[in-house]
């Protein structure tokens, strides 16, 4: 590494990154020496500091100067440069505030194979000490951290089972959604990531991000464009954050199958199936609080034969149930009541679905073969 000083800017140049290098590795390197600048910065080094990580040799380098190498690798030395007016990464976090869980497992209805995964990853954190420090494997992994996966269809319950997880270990809950952290600081997406672990680790909370397939799925092998170096930039943080985090963190994903492989061995992978008709009377019969007024004829069994609905079908059935009843001056909620509401949701997520897979043109002159 070498100082490259220019009047009242200090730029480092960090130079020899063998070019066969694995792409996490570099990428885990280059973002690691990026955050130690800034840290160094902060704590009143020379500012503004330019830091640049090539894969050139040192001759390479001298004879092209600082802002030499790969786009990519401009790309971090931008990401490197802090001005004195940036918020720093304990300024960022407190835009995360971490709430009271809001359900416990008694509220959950799995199977019995994906209860125990949950369950199996809440010990690992309880007695971490035990584990890590009494027993001594914190020999072999020196950040002791919990990444659970929790995949499956929209509705099958892995917010429910994030709230839960934070309830059983009495932490509070920071939950946030990975399109969150890039399109409300556009450009700023690894900081934000970065804040994001900060605020969890000091406010003791359980981290929740949703939509993680956005942070951790195959990165661009060849990035050419800025939008692609910001993208990779974000997953490279988070390999960097779930490496070095030693608290609980809960991701939820629709779509797993695109996660890079990288993220295989720092993740435990829970599914969470659709819900079958025994587990479905489970769910009915927890959505319907004993202060809800219903009629003797209201069965969980009965219901849980209407198929294919999920978990959030059938809370949002028994509200629109109930607010049916209080709108047309009713007593009770019926079977009838129920059912009928559960229809309405299936027949608009049919619908829905009908829509994004033909968006066909409405009108007297359509003559798609769909209106015939």
């Amino acid at each position: 590494m070498r100082n490259l000083g220019r009047g009242s800017r200090t730029a480092f140049a960090v130079t020899g990154i063998p070019g066969g290098t694995d792409d996490v590795e570099a990428a885990l390197l280059r973002t690691r020496l990026i955050e130690a600048a800034k840290e160094f910065s902060g704590r009143g080094g020379p500012r503004p500091l330019t830091v640049t990580v090539t894969n050139q040799p040192p001759g390479a380098a001298a004879e092209s100067g600082p802002r030499a190498g790969t786009a990519a690798e401009r790309a971090a030395e931008t990401e490197a440069e802090a001005g004195p007016d940036e918020p720093s990464i304990a300024q960022r976090a407190r835009r995360f505030t971490a709430s009271p869980p809001l359900y416990t497992f008694d509220r959950l209805v799995l199977p019995d194979r994906t209860l125990d995964q949950l369950l199996r990853a809440v010990h690992t954190v309880e007695q971490r000490r035990v584990l890590f420090d009494e027993w001594g494997l914190r020999e072999i992994q020196p950040h002791p951290g919990s990444a659970i996966n929790l995949e499956g269809a929209p509705g099958t319950g892995k917010t429910l089972a994030a709230h839960a997880l934070a309830h059983r270990l009495g932490r509070s809950l920071i939950a946030a959604r990975a399109s969150q952290l890039e399109s409300k600081y556009h450009g700023e997406g690894p900081k934000n990531l970065a804040a994001l672990f900060h605020a969890a680790r000091e406010q003791g909370a359980v981290l929740f991000l949703d939509e993680a397939d956005a942070l951790m799925s195959s990165r661009f092998e060849t990035a050419t464009h800025g939008s692609e170096h910001a993208v990779n930039a974000m997953r490279s943080e988070m390999l960097t954050a779930l490496d070095s985090h030693e608290g609980l963190v809960v991701l939820a994903t629709n779509l797993v199958t695109s996660y890079d492989t990288a993220f295989d061995s720092r993740v435990w992978h829970v599914r969470f199936p659709a819900p079958d008709e025994a587990a479905r009377a489970g769910i009915w019969r927890r959505h319907l609080p004993e202060a809800l007024p219903l009629a003797e004829d209201v069965s969980p069994e009965g219901l849980a034969g209407v198929d294919e609905v999920t978990g959030r079908d059938i809370r949002r059935a028994v509200i629109d149930a109930a607010a049916e009843v209080l709108r047309t001056g009713r007593p009770r909620v019926g079977q009838a009541d129920l059912l009928a509401a559960v229809e309405r949701i299936k027949a608009a997520a049919h619908a829905e679905r009908h829509r994004h897979r033909c968006p066909c043109p409405a009108g007297p002159d359509d003559r798609s073969p769909h209106r015939r």
